[in-house]
This record gives structure tokens, C-alpha cells and sequence, in this order.
């Protein structure tokens, strides 16, 4: 039996996601953990919002859009760090921190939308990580990340 690839969608999807890795600085550990926290806070916002009947694909299609701009800041910091010439990623990291923190608090306040109880010291972590970037690198106010 003979396997037949398309070539073309294959150069596509290899170009994009590479193209994608390269600019996000890498795909590690760190960055797999953002998106499937961008993911998971998605899920549950729209799970939420069905919930107590508020769906719109409107406020959806915002969020996807606030994700983008996420993945935005996070190739603008690596950017931020090949121009300096740090070989430790320090801008792109903390930048996915403070991401993930707000991230994390979305996630928890979706959980209590749809009435799932969520460890306390958990909303205080994710909320500690904000701040403590926040002390780092001033940015916009503390829920400026929420969806």
C-alpha cells in the first residue's frame, strides 16, 4: 500500500507552526503550559457563560482575540530579549508568568461561575505571580488580563 502526502498542506503546517516556535522564542515547557491555560480559561469562560445563558459568539470571538494578543506579548518580549542579546529569556519569561497568572485567576473565577469549588491558596498563588510581575515591569491594572 502506498502512502500519498500532500506536499503542499505539509509545507504549510511545518512553515506556520515553525515559524510560530521561532517566534515565541521556542516551544518549551513554559509555553505549552500558557496555551493550555489560554485553552482551559476558554473552555470554562464559554462553559460559564452557557451556564447563565450569556453565550455570544461576540464575547467569544473577543476572547480568542485577547488570547492572540497575548501570544503577541509574549513575541514581543522575546523580541525584546534577542535585541538586548540575553541568552536567558528573561523578558519572555516573565511575561508568560504574569500570563499565566491571569490566566490562572480567570480560570478560577470560571470555576466559581459554574459553582466548582477552587482551593483558595490556589487563587492566591496565581494572584501573587500578577503582582509580583507587576512589581517587576509596570503594566496596566491587575484585571486587565481576565476574560
Amino acid at each position: 500500500m502506498k502512502y500519498q502526502t500532500n506536499t503542499f498542506y505539509t509545507t504549510i503546517t511545518g512553515g506556520s507552526i515553525a515559524s510560530i516556535a521561532f517566534l515565541l522564542g521556542g516551544i518549551d515547557n513554559l509555553v505549552i503550559a500558557l496555551v493550555l491555560f489560554m485553552i482551559v480559561d476558554f473552555s470554562t469562560g464559554v462553559a460559564a457563560g452557557w451556564g447563565e445563558n450569556k453565550t455570544s459568539s461576540k464575547r467569544a470571538f473577543q476572547g480568542l482575540i485577547k488570547k492572540g494578543a497575548m501570544l503577541s506579548l509574549v513575541i514581543v518580549a522575546n523580541q525584546l530579549d534577542v535585541i538586548t542579546g540575553g541568552d536567558a529569556s528573561f523578558m519572555r519569561n516573565a511575561m508568560i508568568f504574569f500570563l499565566l497568572g491571569t490566566e490562572g485567576i480567570s480560570i478560577t473565577e470560571n470555576m466559581n461561575r459554574l459553582g466548582v469549588k477552587f482551593p483558595s491558596f490556589l487563587t492566591q498563588r496565581f494572584e501573587q505571580m500578577v503582582n509580583k510581575t507587576d512589581e517587576k515591569g509596570e503594566t496596566n491594572d491587575k484585571n486587565s488580563g481576565h476574560s
